[in-house]
């Protein structure tokens, strides 16, 4: 496999740059804004480089197991070190030298159970050996290698609760289109790639063209739709500088009330307390010169018809007068049937994207990916604790992958 990084003003002419030289069948791995360097790097403008990966023809011999094994291993340490971002400051290069090892020590299982596992195949060969003189033994034991590095792979997606229906259908595309001698750092690669394309690029909010962004977060009660208002809000203000409003139709909660209307102290931004669709429509008028206004709203069961007509009127007011963006919040930790209902219920009210909040709190994301699938809709955020404005990124889908691909048993 080859794995470059290019440079441009954007990303389309990065990508281009990227074919002209490796042709059209490259997969892009990672993307990130750099700071230009040099004397003068303060008169130029930010670029895009990419990281992007494609497949060498497979015309080399089949290694051996323990070849195969230090190939997968450098592969994934050259994509660890050719994908990561550079730091900004001091504080932020500590947190991901963490973030690295800890990938690195999961993604290391993978190798150790996969060894441990070719290491035990050869006796229980013996035992299944057919007795068809024509076949070529080799590429039975190629076949079979194949498939046991296939159930293995299957095996870590769904103790990462990934769906069976899922996790089958990637294993099934391996099996299906993948040679047998293909060689297992190849394999592993192919995965990756996959889960990185079904997971798609995040969809994060978006400034307004003509007039405020209108933001709604939707969800469940308690899932964390307040303080991961206050978070986005806190990045919009601090760090870019934007005219923010904060509104809330959570009329039933004093507590979460209360805490907003601290944060809009603490940041300086106006705070309305919404009591009906009327009131919404009158508040967003006198707002029309920030940049945007995010909308807190009451959490509800998925199962109450009157609530859900409720929020409902909240949401559509400001249909066709503003431009809005809704994200639906929902708990990392919640059960993949239950999310499913959640998911359902809110796909009536608004076209929504996805907020997971509570990553701190599990050790398996495979609900993530189950999510995205069953509803299409794009990733966003996620977060990963209460601290305001800290704990909230852009979802990232190269680290998620890697994720997946972990042995939930040893991640700390």
């Amino acid at each position: 496999m080859v794995i470059k990084k290019y440079q441009a003003k954007t990303e389309e002419e990065a990508v281009e740059a990227a074919k002209k030289e490796l042709g059209d069948d490259i997969t892009v791995i990672h993307s990130r804004n750099v700071k230009p360097k040099g004397f003068f790097a303060f008169l130029k403008k930010m670029q895009v480089e990419i990281t992007v990966a494609k497949e060498e023809e497979m015309d080399r011999p089949q290694n051996t197991a323990k070849e195969t094994l230090a190939q997968v291993n450098r592969l994934r340490e050259k994509a660890e070190k050719d994908t990561a971002p550079v730091p900004e400051n001091i504080e932020e290069h500590k947190a991901e030298v963490k973030t690295d090892a800890a990938v690195e020590a999961k993604l290391e299982n993978i190798q150790n159970l996969l060894e441990q596992k070719l290491i035990n195949r050869h006796s229980d060969e013996e035992k299944e050996k057919k007795s068809d003189k024509a076949a070529d033994p080799a590429d039975d034991d190629k076949r079979r290698e194949l498939m046991e590095f296939c159930r293995l792979l299957y095996n870590t997606l769904v103790e990462n609760e990934v769906s069976e229906r899922v996790a089958n259908e990637l294993v099934d595309d391996i099996e299906q289109n993948c040679p047998d001698d293909m060689q297992m750092e190849h394999v592993l690669s192919h995965i990756y790639q996959k889960i990185i394309l079904k997971f798609g690029r995040p969809g994060v909010i978006s400034p307004g063209e003509n007039g405020p962004k209108v933001v709604f977060f939707i969800g469940p009660t308690g899932v964390g739709k307040t303080t991961t208002l206050a978070k986005i809000a806190s990045k919009m203000r601090l760090a870019q500088n934007k005219r923010v409003v904060l509104f809330t139709t959570d009329t039933y909660r004093i507590s979460a009330t209360d805490q907003l209307k601290t944060y809009a102290g603490i940041l300086g931004t106006p705070f309305h307390i919404i009591y009906t669709p009327e009131e919404l429509e009158e508040n967003y008028a006198k707002y029309k010169d920030v940049d945007y206004i995010l909308i807190d709203t009451a959490g509800h069961s998925h199962n109450n018809e009157e609530q859900k007509k409720d929020i409902s009127e909240f949401l559509n007011v400001l249909d066709k007068k503003a431009e809005c963006e809704y994200y639906l919040v929902v708990s990392a930790t919640t059960k993949y049937k239950d999310l499913l209902a959640i998911a359902d219920a809110y796909k009536e009210l608004a076209d929504y994207r996805l907020i997971f909040t509570k990553l701190d709190e599990t050790e398996e994301c495979g609900n993530l990916l189950n999510l995205r699938l069953h509803t299409g809709a794009a990733m966003s955020y996620v977060t990963n604790g209460q601290n305001v404005p800290d704990d909230i990124e852009e979802f990232n889908p190269q680290a998620m992958a890697r994720g997946l691909l972990t042995d939930p048993a040893s991640q700390e």
